[in-house]
C-alpha cells in the first residue's frame, strides 16, 4: 500500500469512527418531549430529588428503557448493532459485544461458551476471582499454570511461554487456555507465540484483558486481538474512558461463533441494559479510535519524566520494561506505574494510606512492597507532578528506616487442587476458624481486593502458608474478602 492509499484509508476510518450511532440516538430521544408511561420509574427525572439535583436533568432523561429507536442489547438490530460493529472495526475484531456487568460477565461468557462440564481449561493461577466463578458455573476442570514470581517487587507477572508449552504438551485434551494480558501490574507475555502454540493444537485462546482496553491505541504495544486471540474481554471503564461497569467483548470467529457468544451473553446479562453505560462505550470507542494513538504518544514522555522524578534521590523504585524483560522475558505496559516503596521502611499499604489521607491522592492499589497508579489519557503533567511531590515528601518525612521484607508477600509454593472448584462449591460445608483450617479443603475464596486475585480457591488445600498470608494481609491492610460473615473464619469442605 503506497502513501496516498494509506492516507485515504486512514481518512475513511476516521470518518467512520467519528460516528456514535447509539450515543446520538439516545441524546436525540432524551431531547424529545416524551411523556413516559414505561420504566424506569423516575420517568426521565420528572420529579425533583437529590439524584436529579446532583446528576442533572439530561442524565435522568438518558436513563431510559429499551425501545425500537434505541435497539435491544440481547437482540441488536439497529443503533446498538451499528455501535458494536464500529467497536469491532476499531479494535480489529470480527465482532464486538457491549457488556453492562463489567468484564466479569465477559469472562463468565468466554468460559461458558468454550467449555462444558469436565472440559480442561488451562488457567494462570494469578487470575481474577471471576475466572474461579466461571469454573464453578461451567464445571470445567482447571489446570493451573504458576506465574513468574518477582520477589524484588513482591508481585507476580504473566505466565511464561515455556510453562504454557509444557502444560499444552501435558494436557493435549485441553479445550481452551485463558491468558491474563496485561496482568494487573502491567506485564505482558509473548501472547502471539502462546496463540500459535494453542492454535496448532486446535485449542481456543481466551484473554482477560480487563486492564488492556488502551493497548490497541498505544504506540509500540501489541493488543490481544492482533496477537491472535479468539475471544477477548476488556474493561473499557478502566483504561478506555467509559463509565464504570461498562466493558466490551471482542470475538474473532472460527472456533466460537457470534451466535453462540450472543446466546451465552443473553444468559448472563440483564434484559434491562443501562443506556448510559452502553452509550458511554460508544463515545469512549470514538475517542480512542480518533485520538487515542496521538494522546498516548504525547503522554509517554511525560510518564517517563515522572518515573525519573519519582526515583531521583529517593528510596523509591519504579517497575520498567527493561527490568521485566530481563527478569522473565516479558514486556511491560508503561501506563501502570508500579512503585516499590519497602526500601523506605514502609509497606505499600502504609504509603497508599498516606497518599490518600495526607495528600488526597487515590492510588489504584497497594501490595506489601508496592503501590500502583493507573495512567490514562485523562492524566496530565500537573496531576503527575502532584504524585511526584507527594512521594518526595513521604520520602523526606518517613524515609531512611530499615527496609521491609516478608515471605508472606511473595509465596513460593502453589496450593494443591484436590477437587474441582465446582465440586467444592456444591459439597457439604462447615465454618471453622482460619487457624484450624490448615489441612482442610477450602470451599471459600479468600481474596485481596483490589486486585481480586485469590489466596485460596474452592477445592484447594489450605496450607500453613495460606493462613500466614491471610494474617499478614489482615493485619497490614485489613481487606481480605471471604464468603464468611464471621471474621477470621473460613468455609471448608466438611470431612
Amino acid at each position: 500500500m503506497n502513501i496516498i492509499q494509506e492516507q485515504t484509508r486512514t481518512s475513511e476510518i476516521a470518518i467512520t469512527q467519528e460516528r456514535m450511532p447509539l450515543f446520538d440516538a439516545l441524546v436525540k430521544y432524551a431531547k424529545k418531549n416524551i411523556t413516559p408511561f414505561d420504566v424506569p420509574g423516575h420517568k426521565m427525572g420528572a420529579q425533583s430529588n437529590p439524584l436529579k439535583n446532583v446528576l442533572g436533568e439530561m442524565t435522568m432523561k438518558m436513563d431510559v428503557n429499551s425501545m425500537k429507536e434505541l435497539d435491544l442489547l440481547s437482540h441488536p438490530e439497529s443503533v446498538i448493532k451499528e455501535a458494536q460493529q464500529l467497536a469491532a472495526n476499531a479494535f480489529g475484531a470480527d465482532h464486538a459485544f457491549f457488556l453492562v456487568n463489567g468484564t466479569t460477565s465477559g469472562i463468565l461468557a468466554m468460559i461458558l461458551a468454550t467449555c462444558k462440564p469436565d472440559d480442561v481449561l488451562i488457567v494462570p493461577r494469578n487470575c481474577h476471582k471471576s475466572i474461579m466463578n466461571g469454573l464453578i458455573l461451567s464445571g470445567a476442570k482447571p489446570v493451573f499454570i504458576e506465574p513468574e514470581v518477582d520477589v524484588h517487587f513482591g508481585i507476580s507477572h504473566g505466565v511464561s511461554v515455556k510453562n504454557v508449552e509444557k502444560t499444552l504438551l501435558a494436557y493435549p485434551e485441553a479445550k481452551a487456555i485463558l491468558v491474563t494480558y496485561p496482568t494487573y501490574f502491567g506485564s505482558m507475555n509473548d501472547l502471539r507465540t502462546i496463540c500459535k502454540l494453542a492454535h496448532d493444537r486446535d485449542i481456543t485462546v481466551i484473554v482477560d484483558s480487563a486492564h488492556g482496553a488502551h493497548l490497541a491505541f498505544t504506540p509500540g504495544q501489541i493488543d490481544p486481538i492482533s496477537a491472535g486471540a479468539d475471544i477477548v474481554t476488556m474493561s473499557m471503564h478502566k483504561t478506555g474512558g467509559s463509565l464504570t461497569q461498562s466493558s466490551i467483548l471482542l470475538l474473532n470467529e472460527g472456533r466460537i461463533s457470534a451466535k453462540t457468544m450472543q446466546k451465552t451473553l443473553n444468559m448472563l446479562q440483564t434484559t434491562s441494559a443501562n443506556y448510559l453505560l452502553m452509550s458511554s462505550l460508544d463515545a469512549a470507542r470514538r475517542e480512542l479510535a480518533l485520538y487515542g494513538y496521538d494522546r498516548f504518544k504525547a503522554l509517554k514522555p511525560i510518564v517517563e519524566k515522572t518515573i525519573h522524578d519519582i526515583e531521583e534521590n529517593t528510596c523509591f523504585e519504579v517497575l520498567k520494561n527493561d527490568y521485566v524483560n530481563q527478569l522473565c522475558k516479558q514486556s511491560y505496559d508503561w501506563t501502570k506505574l508500579v512503585i516499590r516503596v519497602n526500601d523506605c521502611g514502609l509497606t505499600g499499604f502504609e504509603v497508599y494510606t498516606l497518599l490518600k489521607e495526607k495528600y488526597q491522592i487515590q492510588m489504584e492499589l497497594a501490595e506489601g512492597y508496592v503501590v500502583m497508579a493507573v495512567i490514562t489519557t485523562a492524566d496530565t503533567e500537573n496531576s503527575l507532578k502532584k504524585l511526584v511531590w507527594a512521594l518526595s515528601d513521604i520520602d523526606r518525612v518517613y524515609g531512611g528506616k530499615t527496609p521491609i521484607y516478608s515471605t508472606s508477600v511473595t509465596p513460593t509454593h502453589a496450593n494443591k487442587l484436590l477437587i474441582s472448584p465446582r465440586d467444592a462449591h456444591y459439597a457439604e460445608h462447615e465454618l471453622v476458624p482460619v487457624d484450624m483450617a490448615i489441612g482442610k479443603i477450602s470451599a471459600d475464596l479468600l481474596m485481596i481486593y483490589p486486585p481480586g486475585i485469590p489466596l485460596v480457591i474452592p477445592g484447594e488445600l489450605i496450607s500453613e502458608e495460606v493462613i500466614q498470608q491471610y494474617h499478614y494481609y489482615s493485619q497490614t491492610f485489613g481487606n481480605v474478602l471471604s464468603e464468611s460473615d464471621l471474621k477470621n473464619h473460613i468455609t471448608v469442605v466438611k470431612e
